[in-house]
């Protein structure tokens, strides 16, 4: 097992590694050890992983790979393989072989290092055969991974090579381009089906009873939702089971949230080659980012063996193996198997300590937030010297806001201080892409008083380093809420994403904290959650977590002290005098409970909470028992819970809401009514912006259902946010993005959406004009940005948002790339700059290409430019090619992609330009033509105006003299505007008549202004 692509692995072929020719590989001295849980191996001495189990007489053995990976590094290094054996799980007892084989021991054709999972299963014969992953010595491939295969008398060796080369490779038994790793292994009956691959990539042939003679050829293997890697194949009671690492990540996926982590799913069929159906998850995501399963029965029970990094100095690359049972659901066909259970539980950590944000529920600005990240890692307590994504909570799209901001809520009011943050960059400040540090962020709390955010007070500073924790004292503050609003790094056109791995919220320490006397019922064993803590004058009731309470210390009325840790007091443990009392003790008892009903949730402005609302029913009765409680929401049914001392009413949806409640005592006395009114917006405002092409300006507006718009905001490009008040207008001739975005009166506040107001082109053009073109491609990485083409950036070591690039599992032999201008300009000549991480010859990877054109649009095809120069390929140099001028609003790269022959490359460009010598466009306007022509009638002089539509759509035209005016509405082409006006007079003086056509021209409204003179006439 080994990661996801996205983790770079190193040298997979040791050059030049002098290794003497194999022999058998002989287990190394073992030793017996008595651990009872897991990891099997815990305290760090032996790190352990992808286990595979196998049972061999009475016994269980666990074939495992060895992790010798450091602290602090990121690959998986493993050398050799070893086993674990029991001949009873519950026990604990086993026996440790750390080395049975390495790859360049066991293999003269192999190197060493990678020695990836493997299985051993028996064959037909009695023997045991051990199907192992290693990199090939002398393969040409494009991947040098390939499965051998080694036999042996015993299970514990010694081995020895059973073929002489690869069972299977890239190139044997048939070709494949796969990496052909995790195999897995089925004997029955005489037939012996291996399963193989990674990457999402898996294959299935059977072999003949010798374990190594192929029988037909092998397939491609299909439903298995999220398959990615580490299949296990096994059988029960004539069911075939498939289990496998899944990795369909998504905010709603059942598997896992975060593309990094892989659950244990399953599929069933009813033969061992499939077709298989998929039934779920058997085991959720571990501590280590990789997951691998060996499901196995031994002595009648089903087990499950996997790694986490849960052992002592454990990590992602750092793995230990664990196991668990297996429950099954044999009512269902084909029977299921049950979620299992990891052992051992994990507990709450009662360590004394001033950081509360443990406990706090997370909210972050972009929920759903990218799937390489985890939100859970914000507060897991957990750091590591080099995280990988999970391991923090990101924010990088490729297309990233200006700012960002990560939010602590806590059921009660928590009195705070302090902040400690751990920023994670691959970028630095200033660069606009990647991952960077914050240009500036601020602590903000909510004001209880006020309803409203506000400023932690005076704040030591925010540093922003990236080295550890960077610590912000702040003057005490009583609160519900805290946020991190975090000021993204920009290069004044882009802006870099913002990672924390951790980010802890300090509590005010008071003076000292006494826990009250406790009192409760015989076998009541759940404490009271709250103790009361005194800041000065100020008294909070702050979570407290007790020491396990057993049946057996509230079996009978006594007096017992029980210790807890109160919630963010560093300073120690506190003790409780705790009286156990009778349930029948209620004579006498005429005196009802009281009740307080207490909401907590995300809250908002003006009384309004912004997420689902819990409000505790809490009653306390003056004999200290227990009560039954009934509760409702607005209209609904009346719940009752019984004995209880508080009962919790869920309230969600938007709108307002109404919880009642009453309390009875065990002696029947029943509380008056309490109520609690509860408004609830958790609806973020919608906004839509308008741009105005013509005008260059864009009009927002927004709704909110529930609460109300409270107010809307723009930004221009990397601007400062302001109030929108009125129609955006671009401030120059140069494109422009507006930001803007919506908030509600409950305080919700819309996720930024962006209108582009494009540059104006009307004036001339010259220079590069990339960067005012629309970029498109044929296809464009996830990880890779197709705005890069044009982002006007060409750094030395470009961040892959900073890169186009095409990579996938299928790459074609050809990709373009393209620039879209919004009106004809006059191109003259273009320039790129190739981008590549592995060789030509490869077929894999990025490579730079064979060759490369250019083509403009000519309004109906694609036409190569003429006269072309060179087309260069170089990735460290831009590719310059002139050309005969063209003018054309379209121009597109076409890039053939360098091959191996069966496969191609993909490409990649840091940066195009595009050269243009143009004049600009003479101002639009409406072709008319007017002819004015004084008269005399009968005497009296007129003056004709008449006015011809010479454009080829229709227009208003408006006359105007100094005898009146007149308006014709839509005169279509071709068509005359004519009116005679009236002198009253026997002459007309010389003058001007003007005519205004309105008409569109380029897609813009465009009115010309048209004068015409005329003479003097005399009737």
């Amino acid at each position: 097992m080994r990661p996801l692509r996205m983790i770079a692995v190193a040298g997979l072929v040791l050059a030049g590694l002098l290794v003497s020719p194999a022999g058998p590989a002989h287990a190394a001295d073992s030793y017996t050890f008595t651990h009872q849980g897991n990891p099997i191996l815990a305290d760090g001495s032996y790190y352990s992983a992808d286990p595979a189990p196998l049972v061999a007489g009475d016994q269980l053995y666990i074939y495992t790979g060895h992790d010798q990976a450091g602290p602090t590094t990121n690959d998986f290094q493993m050398n050799e393989w070893g086993t674990l054996r029991t001949g009873d799980v519950q026990s604990g007892q086993w026996t440790h072989f750390p080395s049975l084989a390495r790859p360049e021991t066991l293999f003269s054709w192999a190197t060493a290092g990678r020695a990836y999972a493997g299985q051993v299963v028996q064959g037909p014969d009695g023997r045991y055969y051990w199907y192992l992953p290693v990199s090939e010595r002398n393969s040409t491939a494009a991947d040098k991974f390939a499965i051998g295969l080694a036999v042996s008398d015993s299970p514990t060796g010694p081995w020895t090579d059973y073929i002489g080369g690869p069972l299977i490779s890239q190139r044997v038994p048939a070709a494949n381009d796969i990496q052909n790793i995790d195999p897995t292994v089925l004997v029955e009956n005489g037939h012996v089906y291996v399963y193989w691959g990674t990457f999402g990539q898996l294959r299935v042939l059977e072999y003949q009873p010798d374990m190594k003679t192929p029988v037909g050829t092998q397939k491609s293997v299909t439903g298995l939702t999220g398959f990615f890697e580490a299949p296990w194949l096994f059988a029960r009671n004539g069911t075939y089971y498939l289990a496998y690492a899944g990795n369909n990540a998504g905010p709603t996926s059942s598997c896992t949230p975060a593309n990094y982590h892989a659950c244990i799913a399953y599929a069933t069929s009813s033969s061992p080659t499939g077709p298989w159906t998929y039934r779920g998850t058997v085991l959720t995501p571990v501590s280590s980012t990789t997951s691998h399963p060996g499901i196995i029965q031994f002595n009648g029970q089903w087990y499950i063996t996997y790694h986490t990094a849960d052992a002592v100095g454990g990590g992602h690359f750092r793995r230990s193996v664990a196991i668990d049972k297996v429950e099954w659901d044999d009512t269902q066909s084909p029977p299921r198997m049950k979620m299992v259970v990891q052992t051992p539980v994990k507990q709450r950590d009662r360590t004394p300590r001033a950081n509360i944000a443990q406990e706090a529920k997370v909210t972050v600005s972009n929920d759903p937030v990218p799937t390489q990240y985890w939100v859970k890692s914000l507060n897991d307590e957990i750091v590591r010297a080099n995280p990988l994504p999970p391991d923090m909570w990101g924010t990088w799209t490729g297309n990233n806001p200006a700012q960002q901001w990560v939010q602590y809520t806590w059921d009660q009011p928590m009195r705070v201080s302090g902040s400690q943050i751990d920023f994670w960059n691959d970028q630095p400040q200033g660069s606009g892409v990647g991952v960077a540090a914050p240009a500036k962020w601020k602590i903000q709390y909510w004001n209880l008083g006020t309803g409203q955010w506000a400023d932690v007070p005076n704040p030591s500073g925010y540093p922003t380093a990236t080295a550890g924790f960077q610590n912000t004292t702040f003057d005490p503050v009583t609160t519900t809420q805290v946020r991190a609003i975090f000021d993204a790094s920009t290069n004044g056109s882009t802006y870099s994403a913002v990672a924390v791995e951790e980010w802890k919220v300090l509590a005010a320490q008071p003076a000292s904290v006494t826990a009250p006397a406790i009192t409760v019922e015989v076998g009541e064993t759940d404490l009271p959650g709250t103790v009361p803590v005194t800041f000065g004058a100020e008294t909070l009731q702050v979570p407290v977590y007790w020491d396990p309470v057993t049946a057996a210390d509230v079996a009978e009325p006594h007096q017992f002290t029980v210790k807890g840790s109160v919630l963010g007091y560093a300073a120690g443990q506190v003790s409780a005098p705790v009286t156990v009392v009778s349930p029948g003790d209620t004579a006498g008892d005429v005196t009802a409970p009281t009740l307080t009903l207490t909401p907590s949730g995300s809250a908002g402005t003006g009384g309004w909470f912004r997420s689902t609302v819990k409000v505790r029913v809490a009653a306390v009765d003056d004999r200290g028992g227990r009560m039954t409680i009934e509760s409702k929401v607005d209209g609904g049914a009346a719940a009752s819970a019984s004995p209880v001392r508080y009962t919790d009413v869920t309230v969600s949806g938007d709108g307002q809401h109404t919880v009642s409640a009453t309390a009875t005592d065990r002696a029947g006395n029943t509380s008056a009514a309490a109520t609690l009114p509860v408004r609830i917006d958790a609806t973020a405002p919608v906004s839509t912006g308008t741009v105005d092409a013509a005008a260059r300006r864009v009009s927002v507006t927004a709704s909110d259902a529930t609460s109300g718009v409270a107010r809307i905001e723009y930004a221009v490009d990397t601007g400062a946010w302001a109030t929108y008040t009125g129609a955006i207008a671009a401030p120059d001739s140069n494109k422009h993005t507006v930001s803007f975005r919506a908030l509600d009166n409950a305080g919700n506040l819309e996720t930024a959406r962006t209108a582009t107001i494009a540059a104006d082109l009307s004036g001339p053009m010259s220079g590069n004009v990339g960067p005012i073109a629309t970029p498109t491609a044929s296809y464009t990485a996830s990880w890779n940005s197709v705005t890069a083409l044009n982002d006007n950036a060409d750094p030395a070591n470009p961040a892959q948002a900073q890169i186009w690039g095409t990579w996938s599992g299928t790459r074609p032999a050809t990709q373009w790339v393209q620039y879209d201008w919004a009106r004809p300009i006059r191109l003259t000549g273009a320039e790129l700059k190739f981008w590549k991480d592995s060789n030509r010859g490869t077929g894999d990877g990025v490579a730079e290409p064979d060759g490369w054109k250019l083509q403009y649009w000519d309004g109906a095809a694609w036409l190569d430019v003429a006269a072309a120069g060179a087309y260069g390929t170089s990735t460290t140099a831009f590719n310059t090619v002139s050309f005969t001028p063209v003018t054309t609003s379209r121009l597109r790269a076409t890039v053939n992609a360098n091959g191996n022959g069966t496969t191609y490359s993909a490409v990649a460009v840091t940066e195009w330009r595009v050269f243009a010598d143009d004049p600009g466009t003479v101002p639009a306007t409406v072709p008319v033509t007017v002819t004015v022509q004084p008269r005399c009638i009968a005497g009296k002089a007129y003056l004709a105006v008449q006015a011809r539509n010479d454009h080829d759509s229709a227009v208003d035209i408006a006359v105007e003299t100094a005898y009146g005016d007149r308006a014709f509405a839509a005169v279509v082409p071709g068509a005359n505007a004519y009116q005679s006006f009236a002198v009253r007079a026997g002459s007309i003086p010389a003058g001007t008549v003007t005519v205004r056509a309105t008409g569109t021209v380029g897609g813009k409204d465009v009115t010309t202004p048209i004068t015409a003179d005329y003479g003097t006439l005399t009737c």
